[in-house]
């Protein structure tokens, strides 16, 4: 089974993404499993609403673990699982605690064995600071997803002001990648998304 990771700044929209993906193919409840970096693993089911509420938050560092689902697509007659895999958000410092700095490591060691890597980037990020000087942890993600070559940024929040421009711009930061625009809490583009998957499952 192939295993598609998503991962980003803190609070880039990596939870919301995966759960609103898994409505939008279809999927009512989930069963999510929890991987923790000493490889300790519970799972819970969830409506998706539920799993919304309970996992998704502005908090900063929200997700501390490994969150997996195992999904499904029909592609022509023919339904493929795959995992879906949101992760703990990289910082660009080292965080004072553990347990994060964990999930932190969790996150860099799936991509190095992830099928294919989502990088969630934050539209609202793209400030004329970040164009001067755009995040060091944005820029490895990308360098590293070009050398794997199975990679595509999530430019999340096109439903804000200035999004088109931001988009614009973010295209011109990381001209190799592709970039497909979505809004993670309004499950836009998440067509472009399927697709995606669908090519690389």
């Amino acid at each position: 089974m192939r295993e598609l990771t998503v991962v980003g700044r803190p609070n880039s929209g990596k939870t919301m993404f995966t759960l609103n993906f898994a409505s939008y193919i279809g999927i009512k409840t989930v069963d999510v499993t929890f991987r923790t970096y000493d490889d300790l693993i519970t799972c819970r089911h969830f409506s998706i609403e539920d799993a919304k509420k309970e996992l998704c938050s502005s908090t900063m560092h929200k997700t501390k673990s490994l969150q997996s689902l195992i999904l499904k697509i029909t592609l022509g007659k023919t339904t493929v699982n795959f995992k879906l895999t949101d992760t703990c958000g990289i910082g660009e410092k080292i965080h004072q605690e553990e347990k994060i700095r964990r999930g932190m490591a969790q996150t860099i060691g799936l991509m190095r064995c992830a099928d294919f890597i989502f990088h969630v980037i934050d539209l609202s990020y793209i400030t004329k600071e970040y164009i001067n000087n755009p995040s060091t942890i944005d820029r490895e993600i990308y360098n590293y997803g070009l050398f794997r070559n199975s990679y595509a940024i999530l430019a999340n929040k096109v439903d804000i002001p200035f999004a088109k421009e931001n988009l614009t711009q973010l295209s011109s930061i990381f001209p190799k990648a592709t970039i497909i625009p979505i809004s993670a809490l309004l499950s836009q583009g998440l067509k472009e998304v399927k697709t995606c998957v669908a090519r690389n499952v």
